[in-house]
């Protein structure tokens, strides 16, 4: 045999050797890791008949125990972990508390929750977590007991502290719907100031008050009326009045009815229908009872003046300026008693006419353009086509309100009237001066 042959041989016997050494050891390990595999699966879930209470949660099935190997078998007490805990787990808290798990199999997750009948108030501020705070309010009653579980969700072990609330804050009783609505008729009385009262159907009852927080502004209430409409009232100050959910449902003849929510922040939500009545010190309010009647009459309150009358038989020398003056630097008429006297309100209604905004509602007084151009009002500064919306701050929407405003204010001692008009989308101003009232009454 020559030598290359010789030489591939034992090439060739040594790799038979290798193969079948590898084949012997794959067996060898393979057997090996089967009877480990076998080892470990019998060991994991070990079964006994007889029943075995665990150091933690067991459950026993038709008389056997299953237990986690490594758990309850294979662990020493000192390796096994500690079982789920509060702290604290229980007390009395006099404001809100922190709650704090610990222990637990695994890798604990823990949930809160309340059990059993939880107290008004009573909440926690978390569902899950190793800590929550345990909170309540002034609804929760005094000594309210409260028990708080917590639980790990890996495992299904549990724990829970049951505490007392005993805090020192003062709790406001709730207040009743009668000290709800007497309030608010108190706020109401105190904002508005009844002046009269025309009862009837509703087309005719009205009822004037007074508004303090609109700068004593004149107010003309009609049944069915709601305050929100002062939102497109002209003066800002009567504009607050539209926050107000005020609604008005009927005049009475001794006091208006009205619909409002409660002056309280936290029951605003609650509608009462409460009184706007007058003031007795201001007028006294006629007796129903009476009317009809023949009665004996009242003493008046009305105190006569303490001077002698003038004598109507002896002529009074009137010493007012008789002309009108115009002041062009203050643009003021002074009027005179002749152009004074010689105004009439009846006859400047021929040439006047109420006009409306886009929602029906009064806007002011227009003058026509049919106004003669010797009228009066056109000689003091008068033009065909404006509109007159106030005297003195107070809205006229008719020639009512003018005779009223100017014969109240003139009663009064006013001697200065200032006119609030516009012209052509334009305001402006207008004064005019008048005589004073002779002592006689006299204009």
């Amino acid at each position: 045999m020559k030598g290359p042959q010789l030489s591939a041989l034992i090439w060739l016997a040594n790799l038979i050797v290798l193969a079948g050494g590898a084949f012997a050891g794959y067996t060898f390990f393979s057997d090996v890791e089967e009877d480990r595999a076998d080892v470990l699966a019998r060991v994991e879930s070990p079964k006994t008949k007889v029943p075995r209470k665990s150091w933690t949660q067991t459950q026993d099935v038709a008389g056997v125990a299953d237990h986690e190997f490594y758990r309850d078998t294979m662990l020493s007490p000192l390796a096994r972990p500690d079982a789920v805990s509060v702290s604290p787990s229980a007390g009395t808290f006099g404001k809100e508390a922190t709650l704090t798990a610990a222990g637990g199999s695994g890798t604990p997750a823990y949930t809160w929750t309340l059990e059993g009948a939880v107290p008004a108030g009573v909440s926690l501020s978390a569902k899950s977590g190793r800590t929550v705070n345990l909170r309540f309010n002034k609804s929760t009653p005094q000594e309210s007991v409260v028990t708080v579980r917590v639980a790990n969700g890996t495992t299904g072990e549990t724990a829970e502290g049951t505490y007392t609330l005993s805090f020192s804050e003062k709790v406001d009783p709730e207040p009743t719907d009668e000290q709800l609505k007497a309030e608010l008729e108190k706020w109401l009385n105190s904002q508005f100031t009844v002046l009269r009262l025309w009862t009837g159907p509703e087309s005719v009852a009205k009822g004037i008050v007074i508004s303090k927080e609109a700068g004593n502004a004149t107010l003309i209430l009609q049944s069915g009326m709601h305050f929100k409409e002062y939102a497109e009232a002209m003066d800002d100050k009567v504009k607050k009045l539209a926050a107000h959910d005020l609604e008005v449902l009927k005049i009475n003849w001794d006091h208006v009815l009205m619909k409002a929510p409660s002056r309280n922040p936290k029951y605003k939500d609650r509608y009462y229908e409460v009184k706007l009545s007058p003031d007795p010190k201001i007028f006294e309010l006629p007796d129903i009872n009476s009317m009809g009647k023949s009665v004996k009459p009242r003493e008046s309150k009305l105190k006569l003046p303490e001077e002698t009358p003038p004598n109507p038989d002896v002529e009074v020398v009137d010493t007012r300026p008789k002309e009108s003056v115009y002041d062009q630097a203050t643009d003021t008429w002074t009027l005179g008693t002749d152009d004074y006297k010689n105004i009439d309100v009846d006859d400047m209604a021929k040439y006047a006419k109420v006009v409306h905004d886009r929602e029906g509602k009064p806007l002011g007084i227009q003058i026509t353009d049919d106004v003669p151009d010797d009228h009066t009002v056109v000689s003091r500064g008068g033009r065909k086509g404006d509109i007159i919306k106030a005297i003195n701050g107070k809205p006229v929407a008719s020639m009512s309100d003018v005779r009223r405003i100017v014969r109240t204010d003139y009663n009064a001692g006013v001697q200065e009237f200032v006119v609030t008009f516009e012209r052509e989308g334009v305001p402006g101003t207008k004064i005019f001066k008048v005589p004073p009232k002779k002592n006689n009454g006299d204009k």
